[in-house]
């Protein structure tokens, strides 16, 4: 698993590449936490490199996602793989997360909360 941050402005990006599974949920959890984490974080989580996800991976997005909403963040995830999405779309988090495809689209709508 792989994890490139990004800052631009006020906006974070975490690009993840890999799997997102139990051997690596602790790591990206605390990669990711050091960056949604702030009050009033604005976050794009890329995940156009992640080719696997399982439930302990799942964990890591809803807490991240939840951690920062709680402290006044928002979180976007970007461009999710067929995999992935397939996976959001079964277990209807799809509703629970925002997700975009369009990465300037992202970051315009995070630099104008």
């Amino acid at each position: 698993m792989g994890i490139e941050v990004e800052r631009k402005g006020s906006v974070a990006t975490a690009k993840l590449n890999g799997v997102l599974n139990a051997e690596t949920a602790d790591a990206t959890s605390n990669a990711l936490a050091e960056i949604a984490f702030e009050p009033d974080a604005r976050v794009i989580i890329d995940l156009s490199g992640l080719h696997y996800l399982d439930s302990s991976g799942l964990s890591v997005l809803i807490h991240t996602v939840t951690r920062s909403r709680m402290s006044g963040g928002r979180v976007l995830l970007l461009s999710p793989t067929p995999f992935v999405r397939g996976i959001f779309d079964v277990t209807r988090l799809n509703t629970f997360f925002e997700i975009v495809d369009d990465a300037a689209a992202a970051e315009a709508a995070l630099s104008n909360d």
